[in-house]
């Protein structure tokens, strides 16, 4: 069996929601050949490939940065746009440059099944389909909606064999966009196996070094680093609950600057240990209690898992911040509106434990521990 798992190298989650498929196949269906494919990054490089490479990576990153309002204002518009436009601009710099390499690997590799963690990819097939090539044609299709969220452009993948969602809270989204719900699954989003094993937090504190009897908050800026974490840490000074803070800077290597130099001069009140980039992040969510930090849908998936109740931060683009509206509906994560004020939301999870037991209740209701396996299985298995 040949299963072809396309992604975009749109930061780090829809790689690592290939990884994840991708590696629970490779150890239950020992046959199976996988193959992940990036439709901007592999295949010929051209000129048109560069850019969308830019525009989904840095020139969003810099938009957020720098103009998340407007940003996010044209994000609701999208997602209030007539399902019978034809999405000219997005298939122009996104569908089209990828287009070329997606049909000679698909007709080079004839796949039994397709994975899309992107809706690009998911798109691209959808068109292809629709077009009657023959590849896609024969191929069992599925994708998936990566965030708590039906995000645009969702309505052109009705094409698709099935689309898989964190919940099963957006039906009627599904149904007004066109799509049979018979073809949905709601497995969740994919994340590594090892944020679904369970590991005891004295066992996680003991390998990080730490010491049991303090509750522990963690901190995740995104794989570049969002916010004004450092005035958060130190706003964190008022706080009146005793805890420790790990917090994780990725590849911002000016906030982990700042924060040891802070650290170094006493300003910091808060027992703190500052990481850059790690890959033990399962370690550290078993040892904490709250994560605060940018909520995008494999980070949510990831802390859930993990039993991790979160904190979302005030800059939140597009999906994070529906995300955030979503989980905050279902009482399954809290909102720092005002830096000023955000040692009140930490003292608000901390010193009420009756309202984490119930945060914790309805994240188990929403964490898909096994959405690797179900997605696997069902490409693997499943016919159309």
């Amino acid at each position: 069996m040949k299963i072809l798992i396309f992604t975009v190298s749109a930061g780090e989650g829809h790689n690592s929601m290939s990884r994840a498929v991708r590696d629970y196949i490779g150890g239950a269906y020992p046959d199976a050949e996988v193959r992940i494919y990036d439709l901007f990054k592999d295949g010929e490089q051209t000129k048109r490939k560069k850019r969308a490479v830019w525009l989904v990576n840095d020139g969003y990153f810099k938009l957020v940065k720098y103009a998340i309002g407007i940003a996010n204002r044209q994000y609701e518009r999208l997602k209030r746009r007539s399902a019978e436009k034809p999405a000219k601009t997005l298939r122009k710099n996104f569908i089209a440059p990828a287009r070329k390499g997606v049909e000679e690997i698909m007709d080079a590799f004839r796949p039994d099944s397709v994975f899309c963690a992107h809706t690009y990819a998911g798109i691209l097939m959808a068109d292809l389909r629709r077009e009657g090539n023959e590849s896609a044609m024969r191929a069992r299709i599925a994708t998936v909606v990566s965030d708590y969220d039906v995000a645009p452009y969702t309505e052109l993948l009705t094409g698709l064999d099935y689309i898989i969602t964190p919940t099963d809270d957006f039906d009627g989204v599904l149904l007004e966009s066109g799509f049979d719900l018979s073809k949905r699954r709601s497995y969740g989003i994919p994340v590594q196996r090892k944020f679904s094993q369970y590991m005891e937090k004295s066992e996680a504190l003991r390998t990080l070094g730490l010491k049991e009897g303090k509750k522990t908050l963690m901190i995740m800026s995104g794989s570049i680093g969002f916010g004004n974490i450092a005035k958060t840490i130190l706003n964190f000074n008022k706080c009146r609950s005793d805890f420790r803070i790990l917090c994780v800077c990725a590849r911002n290597k000016k906030l982990k600057e700042k924060l040891e130099k802070l650290q170094a001069r006493g300003r910091l009140k808060k027992e703190i240990h500052i990481f850059g980039y790690v890959n033990n992040v399962e370690v550290l969510m078993s040892a904490s209690d709250v994560l605060l930090g940018k909520i995008g849908g494999v980070a949510i998936a990831e802390a859930f898992n993990k039993y991790l109740p979160i904190i979302a931060d005030k800059k939140l683009p597009f999906q994070e911040y529906d995300n955030m509206v979503f989980l905050r509906a279902r009482n399954a994560c809290d909102y720092i509106s005002c830096k000023r004020k955000a040692y009140l939301v930490a003292d608000r999870f901390f010193g009420d434990e009756a309202r984490l037991v119930d945060m914790l209740k309805e994240i188990e209701v929403l964490r898909r521990p096994d959405a690797s396996k179900d997605i696997g299985d069902l490409i693997c298995h499943e016919r159309a």
